[in-house]
């Protein structure tokens, strides 16, 4: 699936916490999550300042959470 069918099924069946369900934010396609840095896909590097304390804490992509999640 491409990107614009995702953004586009996105924008139709999903309400993002925190933006308006009438007249939403524009939605962002990410490449890649290392600890609390956010990739996109067009290369540009976000440091999550948003997420609540559990997922922050361990941050993205973690080896040891994705290897529980792997094998559980």
């Amino acid at each position: 699936m491409d990107i614009e069918t995702l953004l586009a099924y996105d924008k139709e069946h999903i309400w993002h916490p925190y933006s308006s369900m009438n007249d939403p934010l524009p939605v962002y396609p990410v490449k890649e999550a290392k600890g609390s840095m956010i990739i996109l896909q067009d290369e540009k590097v976000l440091v999550d300042g948003m997420s609540p304390w559990w997922a922050v804490i361990h941050g993205y992509n973690h080896p040891k959470l994705n290897s529980a999640i792997l094998y559980s």
